[in-house]
């Protein structure tokens, strides 16, 4: 499946979706993306819960880290192609041997907001240039997987269907119903990160 946001008429590519070869899962590693994919799913009604649900696929089931600062995933893409390209490794040879340099990864910083960011080789499709936020990067959190797709969820189901997020009524049946997980037994604003997630998404 593809890393990136799927391309569809609700979701815009234009300030959505990191441009090639840059691949970045957004649905993964990027708050300002998650939070505008639910509110695209919540404008579509009751229709819109199933496909997003099916999206979050591309989640998977670790841990990982969730950027939440100023850049859309273009922006991002877009600040790593211009670096390269200055330093002329914007080719997939000149960009692999780069990195397999340093063990495999290289690890650049945005000045603007200081976030850093681990790049690794990838190919798929064409997108050769793997980028996802360093761990402990400034403006970014490390979430587990079915803590962020629970916050996901929980906000459209309660977006179209009406009450509170962080209701464990509403945590337990959008995890039921379609994420395929058990029940949360705590209150969700303080279990696992859901609430702090929630926060973030909002």
């Amino acid at each position: 499946m593809e890393d990136g946001p799927i391309t569809t008429d609700l979701v815009a590519p234009s300030a959505w979706e990191a441009p090639p070869p840059v691949l970045l899962n957004a649905h993964k590693h990027h708050a300002g993306f998650l939070g505008e994919r639910v509110r695209r799913a919540v404008a579509a009604g009751p229709a819109g819960l199933g496909p997003l649900a099916a999206e979050l696929v591309v989640v998977g089931a670790k841990l990982m880290d969730l950027y939440h600062g100023p850049f859309s995933p273009r922006e991002i893409g877009e600040k790593v192609l211009a670096d390269l390209k200055r330093a002329r490794r914007d080719t997939p040879d000149a960009f692999r041997a780069w990195v397999e340099a340093e063990g495999g990864y290289r690890v650049v910083e945005f000045p603007e907001d200081t976030s850093r960011w681990v790049l690794r080789y990838g190919e798929e499709g064409g997108r050769f240039v793997h980028v996802h936020p360093a761990r402990y990067s400034p403006f970014s959190v490390r979430v587990r997987a079915n803590v962020l797709t629970t916050a996901v969820m929980a906000l459209a189901h309660a977006g179209v269907h009406g009450g509170d997020p962080l209701d464990r009524k509403v945590v337990n049946a959008v995890r039921r119903d379609y994420l395929g997980l058990a029940p949360v037994g705590r209150d969700p604003s303080g279990d696992e990160g859901i609430g702090a997630v929630i926060a973030l998404l909002r």
